[in-house]
């Protein structure tokens, strides 16, 4: 299974444009996700739904961080992220794709920068594989604008998300040695910019009680779309989910 990030940075980025310092919220999820890889079906998935804001701590969903520099439309952060994305071949349906590696999820340390300004904000973020299980790096520049209703916020973003040559051979390359075990193309990835756009939604049912949702749009590039792994030219992500803020 998989569970993409843009779908938790579409979450990360309604935590960041929302909450008030020493908010924390709790809450649980399902997530449905088309994964690119053969082998898997559409599925669903339950996650929870956590968020903090310190005055500079702060967790947003499976990132958490340490803003050294903020102000009214300014935060620098260092940040350490939970990537999800794995490929287990136990879990594939596709008899080639069972003879494959493992790929495994990983922790990603770096930084992060938001601009806000009335006519939306901007997020730049960068970060390293801590783990070293792909040695890969991954950056990411989004727009987001949060609209706000009497209970109703809604955060429409654009961005892109950036995967260097490491990453993308890592979790979609396929060595000498698996192509003569599975049957399947030898490949190497290289590295490629991944456009998105989504729709995150807040409703507000009482002074604690959220109802949340978040939607996301990739494509996916050609380093990752040829791959023999992958059957898929895009990918869609949907969160819907209820969060208790205390």
């Amino acid at each position: 299974m998989i569970i993409k990030k843009n779908l938790l940075i579409t979450a990360t980025l309604f935590f960041a444009s929302s909450a008030m310092a020493g908010e924390f919220s709790l809450g649980a999820g399902a997530v449905f996700n088309e994964s690119p890889y053969k082998g898997y079906n559409e599925n669903t998935t339950a996650v929870p739904l956590i968020s903090y804001e310190g005055d500079n701590f702060y967790v947003r969903q499976t990132t958490a961080g340490w803003a050294f520099w903020k102000d009214s439309k300014n935060e620098l952060s260092l940040t350490a992220s939970w990537m999800p994305l794995h490929f287990d071949p136990d879990d594939n349906d596709d008899h080639a794709m069972k003879q494959l590696d493992e790929r495994k999820a990983s922790v990603f340390v770096g930084g992060a920068y938001y601009r806000h300004e009335s006519w939306g904000s901007l997020k730049f973020g960068v970060a390293g594989d801590a783990m070293d299980e792909s040695g890969g790096v991954v950056g990411e520049i989004t727009y987001f604008h949060p609209i706000r209703m009497e209970r109703l916020t809604l955060i429409p973003a654009v961005g892109v998300f950036y995967y260097d040559e490491s990453f993308n051979d890592y979790y979609y390359g396929v060595s000498g040695k698996e192509s003569r075990h599975s049957g399947l193309n030898e490949y190497s990835a290289g590295d490629s910019w991944n456009p998105y756009v989504a729709l995150t939604a807040k409703y507000q049912l009482t002074q604690n009680l959220f109802l949340n949702a978040s939607a996301a749009y990739t494509v996916l590039p050609d380093d990752v779309k040829n791959s023999s792994m992958v059957d898929r030219d895009d990918s869609f992500v949907l969160m819907t989910g209820v969060s208790w803020r205390f």
